[in-house]
């Protein structure tokens, strides 16, 4: 039996398609970017069930197709048959389910409303973990995943950043927003946030705001030392997506119980301020506050950790360093640079470098918006552009002008 806000979102998830809301807009001839609009109650079992049912009803048909033709998910699952294999992987989903139940039941409701294998999903959300020690057992390389780069002036009130989500696998049509209403048990509103996502994802890993006011996206790290137990980066990404300020997403994403590291850029709506953050296993971690133009990819720069060497990061970082951005055309031109054919900042599996450009989301805090490509941005205007304030939030859960 379906539940109501099961079958709201898929009704809103079909308008959503062929209009604008929110304060969305597509460019002329730009395909609508796939955005599920649900709400759910928060803290309560059935209803993050709920909340995972509704996704996966309304992108099921996109997640099952993918994944069908997805061979990184498929040398994880095989991988989590061998006898290692079978241990960590058990050993990541108790100890993600132990420290957060709630998001393991929202794997469940996607799993079950997209009709893929439970077990196929919960290995989809802990690709961060497993991918490296697939890649070690095979030789394989590291691969970076994600740029961002900032640019800050408070003379011309700029203070922006802009992310391109990368990753092996090709999501670029596959991928997706989630609108979602947070509800207390008397059906009143708690919070509201965005987040755009991979497919089966929880909610929180790529592009994220909340009605707080916080801002955030993530980049992967690839430190030597890592866990074969702990919480799945996955599940503390959608942990942090409820934080109330600034100081307690850094508290949230410095868990002490995750299982291998991760960066994050952060800014604030209300104060216009951002930082930078790096957490390493165990949830050692560092914060730079950035308030000059400033970059990070996919190495250790603030935390003296050891890591594997990846080569795109030093290629991208050289570009960074080359254009150095200081407005959002700039920021633009460097996140579309193509110009190192073997080490692009945007992506697009060539040369020797296998990794996908999923998107380009620029955050803007002082025009408060997040603007959206899923092709170089520097050719064309947004995709989409979203506010990242929220109508119909209580006083202490919104951010003021």
């Amino acid at each position: 039996r379906e539940s109501p806000v099961a079958c709201s979102a898929w009704v809103v998830l079909a308008a959503a398609l062929s209009s604008t809301a929110l304060g969305r807009s597509a460019a002329a001839g730009a395909d609508f970017m796939r955005t599920i609009f649900v709400e759910y109650e928060d803290g309560d079992s059935d209803g993050h069930y709920t909340l995972g049912l509704a996704i996966g009803q309304a992108v099921g048909d996109v997640i099952r197709e993918i994944w069908a033709a997805d061979t990184e998910l498929h040398a994880m699952e095989a991988w989590t048959t061998t006898q290692e294999g079978r241990r960590i992987f058990a050993n990541l989903v108790d100890a993600s389910n132990k420290s957060f139940p709630l998001y393991t039941r929202e794997v469940e409701g996607m799993a079950v409303g997209a009709k893929v294998p439970i077990r196929r999903s919960l290995v989809n959300n802990l690709r961060e973990e497993i991918a490296q020690w697939v890649d070690t057992e095979q030789s394989l390389k590291r691969h970076g995943h994600c740029t961002d780069a900032y640019i800050f002036d408070t003379g011309k009130r700029t203070a922006a950043w802009g992310h391109n989500d990368d990753w092996t696998v090709n999501w670029r049509k596959a991928a997706y927003f989630v609108i979602a209403t947070a509800l207390n048990e008397d059906g009143s509103v708690k919070f509201k946030f965005g987040t755009w996502t991979y497919p089966g994802y929880l909610l929180g890993m790529q592009l994220n705001w909340n009605s707080y006011g916080v801002v955030w996206t993530v980049n992967s790290l690839f430190p030597q030392s890592y866990w074969d137990t702990g919480v799945g980066t996955a599940w503390v990404a959608r942990h942090m997506v409820g934080a109330t300020d600034v100081e307690s997403l850094i508290h949230r994403a410095a868990d002490a119980r995750v299982s291998t590291a991760m960066n994050y850029n952060i800014g604030s709506v209300r104060s216009k301020s951002m930082w930078n953050l790096e957490v390493t296993t165990g949830g050692a971690h560092a914060v730079h506050t950035v308030d000059a133009p400033y970059s990070h990819f996919n190495e250790f720069k603030l935390l003296n950790v050891s890591q594997f060497p990846e080569a795109s990061s030093a290629h991208r970082a050289a570009r960074w360093a080359e254009l150095r951005p200081s407005n959002v055309l700039e920021l633009r031109a460097f996140l579309s640079d193509q110009s190192d054919r073997e080490w692009p900042v945007w992506r697009n599996h060539s040369a020797g470098d296998d990794c996908f450009t999923e998107v380009t989301g620029i955050f803007d805090l002082h025009q408060r918006t997040l603007s959206v490509w899923t092709s170089p941005s520097h050719a064309s205007p947004p995709e989409m552009e979203l506010s990242l304030d929220f109508p119909g939030v209580p006083p202490a859960a919104a951010s003021p002008p």
